[in-house]
């Protein structure tokens, strides 16, 4: 089978199997994906496993699209879900594998498997590429039907660095969702601002009622 792994985030690999057994092309960035080159793969599927921009409708319309998100969908479609979710009080989410289309994360369903939000973002990560890399190779090897997603409706807002300021009444435990919903190397840390300074936090660990972490403090950014 011929498919194309579209993913702008290091943090997702392909299973040597998928890649083996398959004509697999990946793509890391908007400017790869075009139709021109799609056409010339001519993919059976096209998988999303992170992606930072819109796909166009002539890409989506045309070809087999399939992205994944961590949510109990229909509630938690839109940006950053993980965070979103972790500032929420969830423990565990589904990863779902949906069909793309002109309305954001909601696609029908291929199937989903739940996943622990506990730890840090690397490590969520990492139970993500396990379970994305199932799903990949249970639609090529099945290609289930798809189903409507079902329930009331929630849509995330993208969250951006400005988010990521931590406010003075958050609790212990709040802070500690704040670094460990961020601690990897693709994403920007949490921070205080202190003065003229700008203090960041990264590599938490809980020890009884303490936090244990590392930190950066640089001249804020005028």
């Amino acid at each position: 089978m011929r498919i194309v792994i579209a993913s702008s985030k290091k943090w997702f690999k392909l299973e040597q199997e998928i890649n083996e057994n398959n004509e697999v092309t990946f793509i890391e960035t908007k400017h790869q994906l075009t139709i021109q080159k799609l056409v010339n793969i001519s993919p059976d599927f096209i998988f999303f496993p992170h992606w930072n921009w819109v796909v166009p409708e002539s890409v989506f319309k045309r070809f087999k699209c399939v992205l994944f998100h961590t949510a109990p969908l229909p509630y938690g479609r839109g940006g950053s879900p993980i965070q979103n979710l972790i500032i929420r009080g969830f423990k565990e989410a589904p990863v779902c594998a949906l069909a793309m289309g002109s309305e954001l994360d909601a696609g029908d369903i291929y199937a989903h498997y739940n996943i622990s939000l506990q730890g840090s973002l690397t490590e969520i990560f990492q139970r993500m590429n396990i379970i994305i890399n199932i799903l990949i190779k249970q639609i090529i090897q099945e290609i289930p039907e798809p189903k409507k997603q079902n329930g009331k409706k929630f849509e995330f807002r993208r969250l951006s660095e400005k988010d990521n300021v931590i406010q003075k009444d958050f609790s212990i435990a709040k802070i500690y969702d704040y670094i460990r919903m961020l601690q990897h190397e693709e994403y920007p840390n949490p921070f205080i601002i202190f003065g003229d300074l700008k203090i960041e936090f990264s590599s938490v660990e809980k020890t009884g009622g303490k936090l244990i972490c590392s930190s950066i403090i640089s001249q804020k950014d005028i």
